[in-house]
């Protein structure tokens, strides 16, 4: 197997990991041998194979993974075990870490953000600041929904299908919706204008995803 980058001396520290910007040794995608790529710790964050590649300022660390015909811009970044693979795409400040996988001609985008064990798959978009975790299983847009400014925090709620039934997170809290909704009970009362809010969104939510 040819190789098709290789590691510079150029490098940087980045959470407390020293990444190397990689070089083209061949033509990739439609990028030019010869350019230098993004930044990666070591050869197995990037497979040779394939049309795969990293650009910009985006990282990949760890044991994380790019592979098949997946790309990466911006300053997308990946740590931990996660995967990517297919035609999946990262733009921007997106974020994939611990052990999710993204796969086919899903894409990420904005702030959003997978963790856990989160799968990503078929033709899905996650956009915005939407947040995805613990045992997320999303294969269609229909399986996650995002509502933004909500709650006295005035930040996001992600909920999304999971192996089972519905999962949320919002303000530092993942679970599912029910342990969501007993979190909002005892912070702010169902029966006050948050709670009531939340409700309404968790049940349209369960309505959108589970039918």
């Amino acid at each position: 197997m040819k190789k098709k980058f290789e590691l510079t001396e150029e490098t940087k520290i980045v959470n407390n990991v020293t990444l190397h910007r990689i070089r083209a040794l061949r033509d990739v995608f439609n990028f030019k041998k010869g350019k230098l790529g993004g930044w990666i710790e070591k050869e197995k964050n990037l497979s040779h194979e394939g049309e795969c590649w990293v650009f910009d300022n985006a990282c990949v660390m760890n044991d994380a993974s790019v592979s098949d015909n997946s790309l990466m811009y911006g300053n997308a970044q990946m740590s931990g075990n996660a995967r990517m693979g297919g035609n999946s795409r990262m733009y921007d400040d997106a974020v994939m870490l611990d052990n999710a996988q993204m796969f086919d001609e899903s894409c990420m985008l904005d702030n959003s953000q997978m963790s856990g064990n989160a799968q990503m798959w078929g033709n899905v978009y996650m956009m915005g600041n939407a947040h995805m975790a613990g045992n997320g299983t999303i294969s269609t847009s229909t399986d996650v929904l995002c509502f933004t400014n909500v709650g006295s925090e005035h930040g996001s709620l992600t909920v999304y299908k999971a192996k089972e039934g519905i999962e949320v997170t919002s303000w530092g809290f993942q679970g599912t919706d029910i342990e969501f909704l007993n979190a909002v009970k005892e912070k702010h009362g169902l029966d006050s204008k948050i709670g009531k809010e939340y409700s309404m969104m968790i049940e349209l939510a369960g309505f959108r995803i589970l039918g």
